[in-house]
């Protein structure tokens, strides 16, 4: 439940003081001398001090939230000023950025200001879905040995430090890290200010002279990341604000009464008219069991029932300007629009209608924090799927969400504990997890090879389950021409020589058809030509890849999204007079639980063509953390593939 705590907001603005001069703190001699880094040997650059206003403000009925950043920052190395002397200072939204000021601080105490005609407004980020403009500029004269500092305010018009997340890491060591909050001060709210710490000891608050509340921490080291690992929010520091009534409950009955009053809330919600009856019985009189059923109202509210918060529908203006709010699953039904929750709660009101016992259902997102009962707020437990009970057993269905197949939740909700409402008291219920073999890349080639080495014919690539939707918000808001673009780039980037034609995509914007992309190719050079021996390696899709787990050590532990599976065949047609020279079986290998990597390799009857196999699958019973204790046993085993995945034939020219 999102806590909406002044309703009565209107969308204005005041003016906010602002500094007639940039305030700087005095330089301690010791920082100008410090001629190394203090908290790691390796660091180009540290920050000497990372301090931040947090204030809320109501002035009559207008909320803002005003953000008062300072940093500093000390430079050590070459490496150190090409990365931080240029500072970047996003702005979402309607946010604003001012009071920008910086300076660089020399050893010998001179000071270079930042000219205000050097500070920008400018795209930051250009990139598929996303633009993030911003202020940015570039710290003068900055060299190594150097103090940088710098300093802004961020002004959030119509919001409060609801929600805010506090971080005591960045991807620089840390001297000191302080945090001043100024919640709204009011007597007529039930709400007051909390806090959660994440990777952070308990930490006590400094009530200070200005209204403020401060907490701080020194050396914090650096916080880097690696590749498959865990959400950072679950492994950095950083603190959670946020209000909230207190109602003295602990955590276990805290979820008991949540779930008990979703469902108060939502009973009402879900009631089917006579038009949301009759639908129902319409779209299921083709289908008896009681699964098909239930995924025949989950395709018709994923196909037929627009939903306004879905890139995937592309609402004209005219549609976004017509669009009133629903009411009830009727309205929803009679304009085929609504919001996330409007579709889910059709949907459910539908399966109700049918004898179904349908609820709604709270689900964490682990790809954002692995979630935690212990923690007594709606924060972390603000999603809604729907749950219906078809048989015995509960079975999750979200479709409102664009690109899931029937019974599929998002990987982010797949293999979590769900908060189900309930008359009585709400309880927890596990989602289901998606099996490898349903999240499949399926690759297929009919490839013919020259004796000049060049391979050559078509490709066929056929994605299911979470790795298709994958490709399908990739390429939503992109052109077919631009689809086709991307796919070459990205073939490209593996075959630097080879030529791409005659490309075919489908199934980007259906739920239930798998993405397939099919096209020619050529490879000149694919394989090698050694005087009278051609080297081929005929695990094509392989070709070429990188090594996925380059590091020898690992610090933190491993994770994959989600389980997935490879399929793949190859044919090859051998170039005339040329034939297999003694080859060997290629080696296939059980991964012990979490899955198998499996090869085969045979020429036809004819010897004319050769016929290559391979299936890998990764990630069976939800096995997609592993400590990090177990990292160079899964290295070890991803490279004793990778140097499969490089088995090589010998042909040689017949007599």
């Amino acid at each position: 439940m999102k806590l909406i705590i002044f309703a009565f907001v209107v969308f204005s603005t005041f003016p906010l003081s602002r500094l007639a001069a940039a305030d700087w703190r005095p330089i301690d001699p010791a920082e100008s001398a410090q001629k190394t880094p203090r908290l790691d040997p390796a660091a180009d650059a540290e920050i000497l001090l990372w301090d931040v206003k947090v204030e809320d403000r109501l002035q009559g009925e207008d909320l803002s939230l005003l953000l008062t950043y300072y940093v500093r920052m000390k430079i050590f190395t070459s490496h150190g000023k090409e990365e931080q002397a240029t500072v970047e200072i996003p702005r979402l939204g309607r946010r604003t950025i001012g009071d920008v000021a910086g300076r660089t601080i020399k050893p010998d105490g001179t000071i270079f200001e930042l000219k205000k005609d050097s500070i920008f407004d400018r795209e930051l980020i250009k990139a598929k879905n996303l633009k993030l403009h911003g202020k940015t500029f570039v710290l003068p004269n900055v060299e190594a040995g150097d103090i940088i500092e710098y300093q802004y305010r961020e002004t959030r018009q119509n919001e409060i430090a609801q929600y805010l997340r506090l971080y005591f890491q960045r991807d620089i060591p840390i001297w000191n890290v302080t945090y001043h909050i100024k919640p709204l001060a009011t007597t007529w709210s039930p709400y007051s200010m909390r806090t959660m710490s994440f990777q952070l000891p308990q930490l006590e608050f400094k009530k200070e002279s200005t209204g403020f509340y401060s907490i701080s921490r020194s050396d914090m080291p650096a916080f880097k990341t690696e590749s498959y690992m865990p959400p950072e929010d679950q492994l950095q520091a950083w603190m959670l604000i946020f209000y909230e009534e207190d109602k003295k409950l602990d955590a276990a009955k805290f979820w008991k009464e949540l779930g008990k009053k979703d469902y108060s809330d939502f009973k009402p919600r879900l009631k089917a008219d006579g038009q949301v009856k009759k639908t129902a019985e319409e779209v299921t009189s083709a289908v008896t069991d009681p699964g098909a059923k239930i995924a025949a109202l989950d395709a018709f509210a994923r196909t037929k029932i627009k939903n306004a918060n879905s890139r995937a529908f592309h609402l004209t203006p005219d549609e976004r300007k017509a669009f009133k709010e629903n009411h009830s699953p009727g309205d929803t039904l009679k304009q085929r629009i609504g919001t996330a929750m409007d579709v889910n709660i059709l949907f459910a009101a539908m399966a109700g209608a049918l004898g179904f016992d349908a609820r709604m259902a709270r689900v964490p997102d682990r790809g954002d924090t692995f979630f935690n009962r212990e923690r007594p707020t709606t924060y972390f437990l603000n999603e809604f799927s729907v749950a219906v009970m078809v048989g015995d057993k509960w079975k999750f269905y979200d479709p409102s969400t664009s690109y899931l197949e029937p019974g599929m939740l998002r990987w982010q909700e797949e293999g979590q504990m769900a908060l189900l409402s309930d008359p009585k008291e709400g309880t927890f219920i596990p989602t289901p997890f998606t099996d490898p073999e349903h999240s499949k890349r399926q690759r297929r080639a009919q490839l013919k090879l020259l004796p000049n080495g060049t391979m050559e014919g078509t490709v066929e690539y056929t994605y299911t389950g979470h790795v298709a939707r994958e490709r399908k918000l990739q390429w939503e808001d992109v052109t077919p021409a631009d689809q086709e673009k991307d796919w070459k780039e990205g073939e490209t980037d593996r075959l630097s020589s080879a030529e791409i034609g005659d490309i075919s995509i489908t199934g980007i914007g259906d739920s239930s058809a798998p993405v397939v992309v099919k096209h020619h190719i050529s490879v000149p050079g694919y394989a090698t030509r050694t005087g009278r021996r051609i080297l081929l390696q005929p695990a094509f899709f392989q070709f070429n890849q990188g090594v996925r787990f380059a590091d020898n050590t690992r610090k933190w532990d491993l994770y994959f999204n989600y389980g997935w599976s490879e399929d793949d065949e190859v044919t090859i047609e051998l170039p005339e007079g040329w034939q297999l020279d003694q080859p060997q079986a290629p080696i296939s290998t059980k991964l012990g639980t979490l899955g198998e990597y499996r090869t085969e390799a045979r020429i036809s009857s004819d010897q004319r063509t050769l016929i290559y196999r391979r299936h890998f699958d990764w990630g069976r019973d939800q096995q997609i953390l592993i400590p990090a204790s177990g990292y160079s046993q899964v290295r070890n085993a991803f490279d004793v593939m990778r140097n499969q995945d490089g088995y090589t034939l010998s042909l040689k020219e017949s007599q």
